[in-house]
C-alpha cells in the first residue's frame, strides 16, 4: 500500500518524470468563493449521526468552528506536521524510539 502513495506522490510533482509546473495564482476573490463553497458543502453533508447526537443547530455550530479553526495557515501546518510524523512512525516503526528519545 506504501508503494501506491509514494507512486501517488511522485506523480503528482512530478508527471512524466518532470516537475509540475506552476499552478496560477488565485486572486481573493476566487479563494472566497472556494471557501465559501467548501463551507456549504460541509454543512450540506453533516453525518445524520452526528446530527442525532447533538442536535441540528449544534451541529452545524460545530461544523462551522471546525472549519474556522482549519483556516489558520500556521496550525494547518502544524496538523500536517504532526500527521507526518504520525505516518512516518507508522511506516518505519524503529523510527518511533529514535523520535522518542529526543
Amino acid at each position: 500500500m506504501s508503494v501506491v502513495y509514494i507512486s501517488v506522490f511522485r506523480d503528482t510533482f512530478w508527471p512524466n518524470g518532470r516537475l509540475a509546473p506552476h499552478v496560477k495564482v488565485r486572486t481573493d476573490t476566487e479563494r472566497s468563493e472556494t471557501k465559501e463553497r467548501a463551507q456549504q458543502k460541509l454543512l450540506d453533508n453533516i453525518p445524520d449521526a452526528l446530527t442525532n447526537l447533538v442536535g441540528q443547530q449544534n451541529a452545524r455550530y460545530g461544523i462551522i468552528k471546525i472549519f474556522n479553526a482549519l483556516q489558520e495557515a500556521n496550525a494547518n501546518k502544524h496538523l500536517l506536521y504532526v500527521l507526518m510524523e504520525m505516518l512516518l512512525k507508522e511506516v518505519c516503526p524503529e523510527l518511533s524510539a529514535e523520535v522518542d528519545n529526543m
